[in-house]
């Protein structure tokens, strides 16, 4: 029988879990977005984009946000050991987002 990773078989339960994350989270993260998808090699992941403020996204400020960030999403809700899934963090800036959205619809 093959192996279906808790996030995949209790998707609500990980809703939930991803849900209370968001006060945990700094007022640098403007957006923030998940979903459940398999990786290029098909293993089952979750992926997240969060937009940062382009104050906390400037170069000085980057790697403590990032790491901020990264260290709240793997202590409170642990991706690969609770819910079996390999996380992937994605970050823009919102210039950065702003701009990607004018190129699309513009």
């Amino acid at each position: 029988m093959p192996y279906l990773p808790r996030g995949v078989a209790q998707p609500l339960e990980l809703v939930k879990s991803l849900n209370a994350l968001q006060p945990l989270l700094p007022p640098a993260v403007v957006n923030w977005r998940y979903t459940i998808d398999n990786d290029w090699s098909g293993d089952p992941s979750l992926f997240f984009w969060i937009t940062l403020s382009d104050e906390a996204a400037k170069l000085q400020n980057l790697p403590q946000i990032t790491k901020y960030i990264t260290g709240v999403i793997t202590q409170h809700i642990n991706p690969r050991g609770q819910w079996g899934l390999i996380p992937y963090v994605s970050f823009r800036s919102q210039s950065e987002q702003a701009a990607l959205k004018e190129e699309v619809f513009g």
